[in-house]
């Protein structure tokens, strides 16, 4: 359940930067900018789930094994 919620707080950061990013070329590059906004898009939800992996890991408490 904690790898779920790490990974949906990593993708919800991610796609927020990638709006603004994104938005940051449509006024610069307008007929690139869709292009770049998938891009990152796509990037985030690829990496964010070995992100959450890797922090889940290393920042929350395991859990005792159940006999």
């Amino acid at each position: 359940m904690h790898l779920i919620v790490v990974y949906l707080v990593l993708v919800v950061a991610g796609e927020i930067c990638a709006f603004f990013i994104g938005r940051i070329f449509e006024q610069m590059l307008p007929q690139f900018s869709m292009l770049i906004f998938m891009a990152m898009f796509f990037g985030v939800m690829w990496l964010a789930w070995p992100l959450a992996v890797m922090l889940a890991d290393r920042l929350l408490p395991e859990h005792p094994q159940r006999t």
